[in-house]
């Protein structure tokens, strides 16, 4: 053991065990030498054990935790691995296991505490600023869909959709938007500034200066008792974001989005302010590929890939870029090589699939599509492609129901347009009439929706 050469030591161990099979001294060593020495699996009765003898041993509740991860079993990882950072909350390593499991269990909100732990501790730590910028985005994303569900008409979500938008440049939608609030709410504060923003933008300072005047006309906040909103004014991002946690309400809902966006920002520019490192590339890649600067975003992920080879979920990050980006064949290629070591990569299935309808091979796309789809239980978007393939090939009857289950991410009509061609093939006319008005509906909506971008009101 101390010279490492832990599968010498596994019979030896096995043998003592054996002959003294209550000694939890002996059976600890065994698992050691067995998590050591690449058996996790093995390794995880034998601590286990151990833990039934002695529940307090810390070896044996990190080591479990360990062999747990490395089998890829996070749940179970979770419980040994909190008990051991009870006992050892000085223990950097500990620490980042957990925040490993639960990031994999996609327990953001759980994992930020132990990351604001490990940059306290590991202040220069790359990989601990980018996944504590990465859990905070993801509680605002959550915070987000939870208000897209309470109402898509409340000022709460309209503000942080023009938000999006503008940061998007897309600032004929938000402008829309940003008007759609002082509609429902003239007291929202922010909404003036959204828009002053956007005029400084198009180049309207006049307009931009009428609308920053207007704001400050709203005046300070109340703060008699503290808010969220309050908090917010103060950059007090992290009460703010614990305030508005507590409440389940659109306002709370608003508030904890944009809390939890300024703290992952903190985070990603803490990142920025280090020396160069692969969180840094991934970071940039993931900021230009949501900036639809895909040729930018494709460098930074080959940069991250020569900093760590053999990291397939770079790889995989690389190759949605890379589809993204339309060059279908170069995705279908490097997708298969992907897909040679993961077949049960869903998302990988779905852009194969996506890229051979690029490329006008409906009937080749139909087997990676299925797959993608019996992988994930709810695919629509795998649904949308795999029904237009189906329809494509003259196969209407099998396209209707994926086509139907396609219809929640129908954004623009394409797929009711495609459910009334199936519809009128199979001769259900009245069916296909009202798959032809939804999709009509839809188009003259986003036809309709944005207002050009004008003078403010007086």
């Amino acid at each position: 053991m101390a010279e490492r050469r832990f599968a010498d030591a596994v019979p030896i161990y096995e043998r003592l065990v054996q002959a003294m099979p209550d000694n939890a001294g002996l059976r600890l060593n065994l698992a050691m030498a067995l998590h050591f020495s690449g058996q996790a699996a093995k390794a995880i009765p034998h601590f286990e054990a151990v833990l039934k003898q002695q529940p307090g041993a810390l070896p044996a509740l990190m080591l479990l935790g360990a062999s747990y991860l490395s089998t890829g079993n996070p749940a179970k990882a979770v419980p040994p691995l909190e008990k051991a950072i009870a006992l050892a909350p000085g223990d950097v390593e500990g620490r980042s296991m957990l925040v490993d499991a639960l990031l994999m269990l996609d327990r953001y909100e759980a994992a930020i505490p132990h990351l604001k732990k490990l940059t306290a501790a590991q202040p220069d730590n790359p990989r601990a600023w980018y996944l504590l910028g990465r859990a905070y985005e993801n509680e605002a994303q959550r915070a987000f869909g939870a208000l897209e569900k309470s109402g898509v008409d409340s000022p709460w979500w309209l503000a942080l959709a023009a938000e999006v938008r503008a940061k998007e440049g897309r600032n004929t939608a938000a402008f829309t938007l940003y008007r759609a609030v002082l509609e429902k709410m003239p007291s929202f504060r922010g909404a003036h500034l959204g828009l002053a923003e956007i005029y400084r933008k198009t180049n309207h300072p006049d307009w931009a200066a009428t609308e920053d005047e207007r704001e400050k006309k709203l005046g300070a906040l109340a703060c008699a008792t503290p808010t969220a909103a309050c908090y917010y004014a103060k950059a007090n991002y992290e009460r703010a974001l614990a305030v508005a946690g507590a409440a389940r309400t659109p306002e709370a809902l608003y508030w904890q989005s944009r809390a939890a966006n300024e703290l992952a920002a903190g985070a990603f520019a803490h990142l920025a302010s280090l020396p160069p490192s692969l969180e840094l590339r991934q970071f940039t890649a993931e900021l230009y590929r949501n900036q639809g600067r895909y040729a930018d975003s494709i460098k930074e992920w080959q940069e991250a890939i020569r900093l760590a080879p053999d990291d397939p979920q770079l790889e995989q990050e690389l190759v949605t870029t890379i589809y993204l980006n339309r060059d279908y064949a170069t995705a279908e290629r490097m997708v298969r090589e992907l897909l040679a070591k993961d077949p049960n990569a869903a998302d990988l299935q779905f852009i194969l699939g996506d890229s051979l309808m690029n490329q006008q091979r409906p009937e080749e796309a139909i087997a990676p599509l299925n797959q993608a789809i019996s992988l994930r239980a709810e695919y629509p978007s795998a649904h949308a492609v795999l029904g237009r393939a189906l329809l494509q090939l003259d196969r209407a009857s099998e396209a209707i129901p994926h086509l139907k289950a396609a219809l929640p991410v129908d954004t623009d009509g394409s797929v009711y347009f495609q459910l009334s061609r199936a519809y009128q093939s199979t001769g259900q006319q009245a069916l296909a009439d009202e798959a032809r008005q939804s999709y009509q509906k839809i188009r003259q909506s986003s036809a309709t929706g944005d207002v050009a971008i004008s003078a403010p009101d007086k």
